[in-house]
């Protein structure tokens, strides 16, 4: 009888602390699934220069807007050169509806910049610190190869990144035709 009953209390308690182990692994699993659900990416704030070279906030340019492309492009990269065409065609369909493009260069000449920004006929804003791959931003945000594109809302929540050609004309087709 008393071995029956120590059987039975060890059957009892190791019962007990699989249902303790797993309500606790549910929990943390609900918490962890809550978290991802909600703790969305958001880009820290930055100050780059503008042409006028005026310090600009990353964060003040992007609050104007429903979203923002930051495109990561320099005036000697040639794919960045040739997905311009594509970025002023989404830019001018868009802008009226809310969308805005920052363009933060990885150049270190000024000039080479601003020509590049005059025959692409880019006006929207355009930032850089002038230091190419050494760039505070490129470093900041993992910038590794151009172009590149981190798509952002107006609170700076990361929505999209590395999206380019037809897949970012996509993306924001979808967000500005889909009901919010």
């Amino acid at each position: 009888m008393r071995i029956f009953r120590n059987i039975s209390l060890a059957a009892v308690a190791i019962f007990l602390l699989s249902a303790c182990q797993i309500k606790h692994g549910n929990k943390q699993e609900t918490a962890e699934t809550q978290q991802a659900e909600t703790s969305v990416p958001t880009l820290t704030d930055i100050e780059l220069g503008d042409l006028q070279r005026n310090s600009v906030s990353l964060k003040s340019e992007i609050s104007k807007n429903q979203i923002t492309i930051i495109d990561f492009w320099a005036s000697w990269c040639g794919p960045c050169r040739a997905e311009m065409p594509l970025m002023v065609n989404i830019y001018n369909q868009y802008k009226d509806q809310g969308l805005g493009i920052i363009g933060i260069s990885l150049d270190s000449d000024y000039n080479a910049w601003e020509k590049a920004i005059t025959d692409n006929k880019l006006t929207w804003t355009q930032l850089s610190d002038l230091r190419g791959w050494d760039s505070y931003a490129a470093q900041n945000y993992h910038v590794t190869a151009i172009p590149y594109t981190i798509i952002v809302d107006k609170n700076a929540k990361i929505m999209a990144s590395g999206l380019r050609g037809e897949k970012l004309e996509k993306f924001v087709n979808n967000y500005f035709n889909t009901p919010h």
